[in-house]
């Protein structure tokens, strides 16, 4: 097993891999900022995985020409959960993050939600080659480094070990998180937030939840949670007093409707900084789940090399 620190350049150009599509090693260089010798090495490593591939050569205006390398989107696949008492709805997507499958399957009610999530689990690694990584999101109270679902209302848990439920059946890295901030998370990796340390994620229908990233962190709060407030109350906080206090330099906004985007944009005018709207559909969470498993297992304990 490689030692921590080539673990974690590793996981740097596998992101920069992710965002990007395709890269040369000078571009890789440049977004990582790691060196020559080092990009070099780990592109070597990951070529010999198979995790890697390159893809063609970049036209060069003078001397050698650059090697193009993506990472390898038939390595494996991940898959994305949101749990919710009505529903489950996911995702299946490569190491690209492109959607092959999705998933949604009502939930009887008084239904055992756990063996709901056993039998869609079952049915996706029987019919999908190589699942590498599950995340579930799951709007709840949570001993967030633990992954211990501590509290959720609405599911009818309490500390309920997720994690380890479905690592011991299925052998398969699995992280558990809140589906908002899994989407944060995610919009910094691949989406609109790509380079920002310190944002805000704001989502229409989210439950009274939304995400600070603050220093590339999410700043979880009590209990993973962050406390709930309604919606309209979420709105009234995004003034602009309110975002020059948290010192965020990007205002996220999720919608789903015309009207909360307008509400949002009417409340942070005079926001000195960015405000980018985005339409949220009914993959974000789930895509947002299977983006930030494929992020944690770059560097969990089974991603072996």
């Amino acid at each position: 097993m490689l030692d921590q620190i080539k673990i974690k350049n590793i996981k740097k150009i596998m992101l920069c891999l992710m965002a990007h599509r395709c890269a040369t090693k000078s571009q890789i260089v440049e977004d990582t900022e790691l060196s020559t010798s080092t990009v070099s090495s780990c592109i070597n490593s990951l070529l010999k995985l198979k995790l890697l591939v390159s893809d063609g050569m970049k036209d060069s205006s003078g001397g050698r020409r650059s090697t193009i390398y993506r990472l390898n989107h038939s390595y494996g696949c991940f898959i994305g959960l949101v749990l919710s008492p009505e529903k489950i709805d996911g995702v299946v997507v490569d190491c690209e993050v492109k959607v092959i499958k999705r998933i949604s399957c009502p939930v009887e009610k008084d239904a055992f939600l756990i063996n709901a999530v056993t039998e869609i689990l079952e049915k996706e690694i029987s019919e999908t080659t190589n699942i590498l990584g599950i995340g579930i999101g799951v709007s709840a109270e949570m001993d967030y480094k633990e992954q211990i679902v501590i509290s959720a209302p609405k599911l009818k848990w309490q500390f309920v070990h997720l994690k380890e439920i479905i690592e011991r059946q299925y052998m398969i890295f699995t992280y558990v998180d809140h589906p908002v901030n899994a989407a944060a998370v995610c919009e910094g990796m691949v989406g609109k937030a790509r380079g920002q340390k310190n944002y805000i994620y704001i989502g229409e229908n989210s439950g009274g939840k939304i995400a600070l990233v603050l220093d590339g962190r999410v700043c979880r709060g009590a209990g993973n949670s962050m406390g709930e407030i309604s919606e309209e109350q979420i709105v009234n906080l995004m003034c602009p007093e309110a975002l020059r206090f948290f010192g965020v330099s990007q205002l996220l906004v999720s919608y789903q409707s015309q009207a909360f985007k307008d509400r949002v944009r009417i409340r942070a005018q005079g926001f000195s900084g960015e405000i980018i709207c985005i339409e949220q559909t009914k993959d974000t969470y789930p895509i947002g789940m299977a983006a930030v498993a494929q992020r944690q297992w770059f560097e969990s304990i089974y991603f072996m090399l």
